[in-house]
């Protein structure tokens, strides 16, 4: 998260960043209910770059590609694309 901050901490300053749109997207082996932490964290860094948090895509995964099994997962991530 550090790294995050330091590296978009400039665009604060120009406001070039101001009002654009994010999405986090995480995979967690605990499911969902283990990102609440994460998300605040971004959710507050958002807030902090004046960045408009649109949404969240949380999903249970152990191991790469084991998303593209979760039809569900998968149909939240297109809508919540296709609702920009």
């Amino acid at each position: 998260m550090k790294l995050l901050i330091d590296r978009v901490r400039p665009y604060v300053a120009n406001g070039k960043l101001k009002g654009k749109k994010a999405v986090v997207i995480s995979p967690a082996a605990e499911g969902p209910s283990a990102c609440g932490p994460l998300i605040e964290m971004f959710r507050m860094s958002f807030d902090y770059l004046e960045v408009k948090f649109t949404g969240k895509i949380l999903a249970q995964a152990d191991e790469r590609g084991e998303i593209k099994d979760n039809h569900e997962v998968l149909k939240n991530a297109y809508d919540l694309g296709a609702s920009f």
